[in-house]
């Protein structure tokens, strides 16, 4: 059995703060003050990219909003109103407005599973080095092998730097016929029995998470920016150290995606290879466009993850 008296206090002092809805950015910055003034400069405009990036992939999900499927939920709760009043006539009118909309989804998209009605993005960003977190996983797997569930599962609730676009959905075919059903009920006037089978159709809204790894957008912004870079003839010194320092921070980014457990660790090795290959190329000044593969390697990584979204009912 391991000691575990040190793991008490790990809780309250881990250095690995969440800030929800932030937008932090960190990197190595070089001790020189040229370069730590071009690393706040790149570290700002990163932000706004990432910020920009996060707005574009929740709008995109937001265009997916079918407002026949927002209808029939509102219409839904007006149902559930109706019958705590025991307005016959209202709840059945709201059930027919709500089976209508949803028949007219189902005919126009007759493949459609899920029809989304609500969207929604949360940040979840990870101050921290990749040795603490490391470290922090290590701690935790030690408790997990102790034993100590709820422990480990504290210090790794922290664990987390994401974008997450939560997506509502009514899942069409067992909502419409739950529908129809409690119609009948409400028919026969059992308003007790139409209401909770209301609430229990409530309970199935499907929610789908879908997770963009902040640390690998960062590193797609950094490498875009580095591209310019190499890609300039006959840089100055300056320009040599801002891409330096922007590729030491790919490397970084990289290295914290993979410490805190985004997508398959066999893919890192790879990232590891192609930076490796774009830092000799990019030597002695020399020029050219050396980024396009990683570029290509991280956006598809990315999207993989973001694709393999997870869905729960609500």
């Amino acid at each position: 059995m391991k000691k575990l008296k040190q793991y008490s206090t790990i809780g309250r002092s881990l250095i690995c703060l969440l800030a929800a809805g932030a937008m932090l950015f960190t990197t190595t910055v070089m001790a020189e003050t040229g370069a730590a003034k071009t690393a706040t400069a790149t570290k700002t405009k990163i932000s706004k990219e990432v910020q920009s990036n996060t707005r574009k992939a929740a709008g995109k999900k937001r265009e997916t909003i079918i407002k026949e499927a927002v209808t029939a939920l509102a219409q839904t709760k007006k149902a559930i109103e109706a019958l705590g009043k025991k307005d016959k006539q209202a709840a059945l009118d709201a059930l027919a407005m709500v089976t209508g909309k949803l028949d007219i989804v189902i005919a126009r998209e007759p493949d459609l599973a899920n029809a989304p009605i609500d969207v929604r993005v949360e940040t979840y960003d990870l101050i921290s080095s990749v040795d603490t977190i490391k470290k922090t996983v290590k701690t935790a797997k030690d408790l997990l092998d102790d034993g100590q569930v709820q422990q480990a599962r504290e210090i790794l609730s922290g664990m987390v730097s994401e974008i997450d676009v939560i997506v509502t959905s009514i899942p069409l075919a067992t909502y419409s016929d739950g529908i129809k059903d409690v119609a009948k009920l409400v028919d026969k006037e059992k308003y007790g029995e139409a209401t909770e089978s209301l609430y229990d159709l409530l309970s199935t809204l499907v929610i789908t998470k879908n997770v963009i790894p902040l640390p690998i957008l960062r590193a797609e912004e950094m490498l875009k920016k580095a591209d310019k870079l190499a890609a300039t003839e006959k840089r100055t010194d300056e320009q040599n150290k801002q891409l330096k320092t922007l590729l030491t921070g790919v490397r970084n980014q990289i290295e914290m995606a993979e410490a805190l457990g985004y997508g398959n660790k066999k893919e890192y090795k790879s990232f590891y290879k192609q930076l490796k290959e774009i830092r000799k190329k990019t030597e002695g000044s020399k020029f050219g466009k050396f980024m396009d593969e990683l570029k290509n390697s991280l956006k598809k990584f990315e999207e993989k993850i973001f694709k393999g979204g997870t869905a729960d009912k609500k």
